[in-house]
């Protein structure tokens, strides 16, 4: 219920004010069709976040629509993996600018190894709280960029990016569109286990504001997928692809 969700959405709330400090390392655009920036940014607890901010060149001067691009469960690759670095390719050739960061305890931000499904365990609230604070910290981050159409930045997150990506798209009403894939209600216990529920995508989905695209493998099971798609308000639609997860 509304009341019960105030308490959950409480927990990642941040000072909207908070500067960003960002500063731009340095820049690639030779041989490419658009220029690749490595950007850090602050998000809360004081962690100073990496990531990459891509700008099409063929597109015209803008400002263009705009991607947050979010990572799966990739260990030390963070937003180097391939999902991530070809998604950049093919959406800034299509035109738009695009974020990617190293989630919470992912690539640069690694320090140890990371149980993402560590069950019961309050450890593993901790992680995603700070994921989806510094993604929202992302899209304040993509406003302050003179090429981003502020009226259409998208979302675009897969497995546990997806995962992410709903509760963030739950939590902020600032998106013209989100696509989640090869994602589904997976969080083992009730919406309101205590342990949980913080985490509970079900719990998110019912709030997503913007039009939603899921798409899906069959063979992560169809069950958790159409839970998840369930609960989501329309406009949306659902695509299934026969394939294993990745």
């Amino acid at each position: 219920d509304t009341a019960s969700f105030a308490q959950i959405a409480d927990r990642y709330q941040y000072e909207a004010n908070q500067p960003l400090e960002a500063v731009t390392v340095g820049s690639w655009k030779a041989r490419i069709p658009y220029t690749i920036e490595k950007v850090i940014y602050s998000s809360t607890h004081g962690e100073r976040v990496p990531g990459h901010f891509v700008t099409p060149h063929e597109a015209g001067p803008g400002p263009h629509p705009a991607i947050l691009l979010v990572h799966g469960a990739n260990s030390f690759w963070g937003r180097n993996e391939d999902w991530a670095m070809d998604w950049m390719d093919i959406l800034a050739r299509a035109g738009y600018c695009v974020l990617c960061i190293d989630n919470a305890g992912h690539g640069e931000r690694m320090t140890e190894p990371l149980n993402i499904m560590a069950a019961g365990s309050y450890h593993h609230r901790e992680w995603m709280t700070q994921s989806v604070v510094d993604q929202r910290r992302g899209l304040d981050y993509l406003l302050t960029r003179p090429e981003v159409d502020r009226s259409r930045i998208g979302l675009f997150g897969g497995s546990l990016g997806g995962w992410i990506g709903c509760m963030v798209a739950g939590l902020d009403d600032r998106f013209a569109a989100v696509a989640l894939t090869v994602i589904g209600a997976w969080v083992a216990g009730d919406s309101d286990d205590p342990r949980t529920r913080w985490v509970n995508m079900l719990n998110f989905a019912p709030r997503i504001s913007a039009p939603t695209l899921m798409v899906n493998a069959t063979g992560d099971g169809r069950e958790p997928g159409e839970e998840l798609f369930a609960a989501m308000p329309d406009p949306k639609q659902q695509i299934w692809i026969e394939s294993n997860h990745y």
